[in-house]
């Protein structure tokens, strides 16, 4: 019930933007600003929402919350628009990706730092991760292991 809550209000907010640039500004100039604007708005948000994993990251000292790929990605894809926006003199383009490069290096920063790590409990003790656990029980032929690997049928 909440996707299709969330889903509608995404759907009437792109309606409203779509009916208002449309009917209400009549030059072009002003509906580019428009979109521009509520398009910057919500890059910057995009590019801000991995804060949340890493406050978690800070506070389990642990990236296992924080794939490291889309950090790596959200960073380049951020840098390159940045570089496009600068050097195209789009000051719109460029401004959310002025926050988002930062972001990306501050993610993979926090990636260099905690990703040799275990999983932090919950009561503030160092567990091992999985793939720790599954190193050090190289040799080990246990049934756990072939368990974990098994192949889906």
């Amino acid at each position: 019930m909440k996707l299709v809550a969330a889903l509608v209000a995404i759907v009437l907010a792109f309606s409203a933007i779509a009916v208002v640039s449309t009917f209400v500004l009549h030059d072009h100039h002003h509906r580019k600003a428009f979109v521009g604007s509520i398009g910057l708005v919500a890059s910057v948000a995009m590019y801000g929402s991995p804060l949340v994993a890493m406050r978690r990251v800070i506070m389990t000292k642990s990236v296992e919350f924080m794939p490291f790929y889309l950090s790596l990605f959200s960073f380049l894809a951020s840098s390159l628009w940045m570089a496009y926006g600068l050097l195209g003199h789009g000051l719109i383009l460029a401004s959310p990706n002025l926050v988002g490069s930062p972001l990306g290096l501050l993610q993979l920063l926090l990636y260099c730092k905690y990703r040799k790590r275990g999983v932090m409990g919950g009561g503030g003790e160092q567990v091992v991760s999985n793939w720790e656990d599954l190193e050090s029980n190289r040799g080990n032929n246990s049934n756990q292991s072939k368990l974990m690997f098994k192949a889906p049928v």
